[in-house]
């Protein structure tokens, strides 16, 4: 009876002491568990609040100085602004008749010198030269492009304008070649000033 009793006391004893390690275990376990997530948690945190560095685009003024995102979107819209403008006369030397015309041909290539014209012709209704800067074509231009002013018929060809000279009442032709469209107020000013040429010289 005492052995029996004295087993079973050594497996309770057993059994008490596998329980407490189970608990101890299963505690072990858990904390471990939380630390673990808690340590996960922290380095999650530390990631977001480290933003990783992005290089912007730089761009140089017109001084060479560095300029922001900003700065360079409100650069780069200067520029446009600059090429699409053109730039304006300011400074530009005023025609002289009396120095700048000792005579109409001279006149007249002073003329495309000044406003950057390839060449000015002008001519009759009917298609005479009247006068020119010298350009090679300026007797077939003046018979194509002055019938063409009469008749209102679109002129294809590039770099031409022709406008209306008025000479003591009388109507002329201007016929002006260029690399680009000539504003109007520059062809009011070269119209002015071939005027004068014609006016002194004939």
């Amino acid at each position: 009876m005492d052995t029996i009793s004295f087993d079973t006391f050594l497996l309770l004893v057993l059994l008490i002491l596998v329980g407490i390690v189970l608990f101890l275990s299963l505690v072990t376990a858990i904390y471990t568990i939380r630390l673990s997530r808690r340590i996960a948690d922290l380095e999650k945190k530390d990631t977001r609040a480290v933003e990783p560095v992005v290089s912007r685009p730089v761009a140089r003024n017109t001084e060479g100085v560095a300029v922001s995102r900003q700065e360079t979107t409100a650069f780069t819209q200067e520029v446009v602004q600059r090429v699409q403008t053109p730039p304006k006369d300011e400074g530009k030397k005023p025609f002289n008749v009396n120095t700048d015309a000792p005579d109409i041909p001279t006149g007249i290539k002073n003329l495309c010198a000044l406003y950057g014209l390839d060449s000015l012709t002008v001519s009759s209704l009917d298609g005479l030269v009247i006068a020119s800067s010298g350009h090679p074509s300026a007797i077939t231009e003046a018979a194509q492009f002055s019938y063409a002013f009469q008749t209102g018929e679109p002129i294809h060809d590039e770099g031409v304008q022709v406008f209306s000279v008025d000479y003591r009442a009388n109507p002329l032709v201007g016929i002006l070649r260029s690399q680009g469209i000539v504003q109007d107020s520059s062809l009011a000013a070269i119209k002015k000033d071939l005027e004068l040429i014609l006016e002194k010289w004939i």
